[in-house]
């Protein structure tokens, strides 16, 4: 972690994983109020999918080899992110569905 790259890496993860919890905290606030969250919550689902794959694709190229090893858990951390992608939704269904509703189709 003392090189500059791997701290600029590691800086761009956790501003996307910032981004990502923002857009799940205005999906849960908007259902708080009674509002329709249908958007806000496609947005988080897709975002933090696409996020959770990006950093743990990082991670995974930081650690090297040791990053497809079973004694780090960096590698079943690029599982869980990718398992969630499909899991929760394809990333083609929840863009399917913002596009949607961005422009009025519902």
């Amino acid at each position: 972690a003392s090189f500059q790259m791997i701290q600029e890496q590691i800086a761009e993860m956790y501003v996307e994983e910032q981004a990502a919890r923002l857009l799940v905290y205005r999906a849960a606030t908007n259902r708080d109020l009674g509002q329709r969250n249908t958007i806000e919550v496609s947005c988080a689902k897709f975002y933090a999918g696409e996020v959770a794959v990006k950093a743990a694709n990082q991670a995974v190229k930081i650690f090297g080899s040791y990053g497809f090893s079973t004694e780090y858990p960096v590698e079943r951390f690029y599982r869980d992110a990718k398992s969630y992608q499909i899991v929760e939704g394809t990333s083609n269904i929840q863009k399917m569905i913002i596009a949607r509703n961005a422009l009025g189709l519902k």
